[in-house]
């Protein structure tokens, strides 16, 4: 029996996160995914300059800056319509700029981050037998028995840590929207803004990835969707009902695949209990709209790390004593979650949309608030 003090479940960007930042306060922890690394992700693909302090407290900022991506300066919205606005990044006169930068890029400098600061390292391994003890998580991966104290659910929107515990409904996974991804190469000059363009149903987000590639990154109601060849029917019905969007693909050919994943929204779960806490989009909360979902995440992780830190300090790993964590997120993200929130009931209802639009590219200073709103990098206190 192999013992340690946390087992983190899932090595994105918030299992990363609260990895790195547990082992650094000297507590020994096994970070498992039941995937390989490098792996793709379905992701926007854009890393918000509200991430550089974050990137830069874990240690990883110069690295992914040295892995391909494209520096993203400006943010674009279209309307149906063909109404546009444009507006600068928060910070990116400073040289506070965003990142176009492949998920399976960044998933990779983290997790080798981890592995450099001293996470046991157990990626291609699936968790079985999970059972809660006086002592804390007995489980095993392949061959090996574990005991942890604490367990950390970093798996994903459809976490399985959250499913055996019993903190997942099945009621909160009905939705109106499918998300679908697909990779693009262009044939012109990329923008160096991350984009969103709003059509009837939905909304498609582009961004550059560096070296050509473009991400396309797109929400659509799914009573829409035709019975198969959904990737056809959303490049020749969906897209090219905004007319700036339908310009834009016309010089780019799919180098990959539409990728997909159901649902896109998931109303929030508790997130501890006693000796386990949910971080990232296990404890959903990401919010796509507003580009924040990397943010959130890694956000989330630290935030997990600084409480189990104070609960193994204090042996109390009570759901009692764990519960300031979801404390803490409530306050860190709540007035992100309240514009994400708006965002998303504005963004599918197009006689809504279409209006804010042209009132935005009139009054550049309204566009400018809410860009700073969701870019503008924060301290970590």
């Amino acid at each position: 029996m192999r013992n340690v003090d946390v087992a983190v479940i899932g090595a994105g960007p918030a299992g990363s996160a609260t990895a790195i930042a547990l082992v650094e306060r000297g507590y020994e922890v096994v970070l498992i995914d039941k995937q390989p690394f490098p792996r793709e992700k379905l992701c926007g693909d854009f890393v918000n300059p509200i991430n550089r302090p974050i990137l830069r407290r874990l240690g990883v900022n110069d690295e992914l800056r040295a892995r391909q991506h494209a520096s993203i300066g400006s943010f674009r919205i279209t309307s149906e319509s063909g109404a546009s606005a444009e507006a600068p990044l928060a910070g990116a006169r400073e040289g506070a700029t965003g990142l176009g930068v492949a998920r399976a890029l960044l998933d990779d400098v983290l997790v080798r981050r981890s592995a450099v600061a001293g996470a046991t390292m157990r990626l291609n391994n699936r968790v079985e037998t999970l059972t809660r003890t006086g002592r804390g998580w007995q489980f095993k991966t392949g061959a090996e028995n574990w005991l942890a104290k604490i367990l950390i659910g970093a798996d994903g929107r459809n976490s399985w840590v959250a499913e055996q515990l019993g903190l997942s409904e099945r009621s909160s996974t009905r939705a109106r929207s499918v998300g679908f991804q697909a990779r693009l190469k262009s044939s012109q000059a990329v923008p160096g803004s991350v984009e969103i363009h709003l059509f009837r149903g939905g909304y498609a987000g582009l961004v550059g990835l560096g070296g050509g590639e473009i991400n396309l990154c797109l929400a659509l109601d799914r009573t829409m969707l035709p019975r198969g060849a959904a990737g056809e029917f959303i490049l020749e019905e969906c897209l090219p009902r905004n007319p700036y969007l339908k310009n834009v693909l016309q010089g780019m050919t799919e180098i990959s695949p539409f990728r997909s994943a159901y649902p896109v929204y998931f109303s929030r779960r508790r997130s501890y209990g006693d000796r386990v806490l949910l971080v990232g989009d296990a404890a959903r909360v990401s919010e796509p709209v507003t580009g924040e979902g990397i943010y959130c995440a890694m956000r989330s992780g630290l935030l997990a790390a600084e409480v189990v830190g104070e609960a193994l300090a204090a042996n109390e790993l009570s759901a009692k004593f764990l519960h300031r964590y979801e404390r803490r997120c409530q306050g860190a993200f709540r007035r992100r979650m309240t514009l994400n929130s708006l965002m998303r009931f504005a963004v599918y209802r197009p006689a809504l949309m279409d209006p804010l639009v042209r009132l935005f590219s009139r009054r550049r200073g309204l566009l400018d608030s809410l860009v700073g709103l969701t870019c503008a990098p924060e301290p970590l206190g």
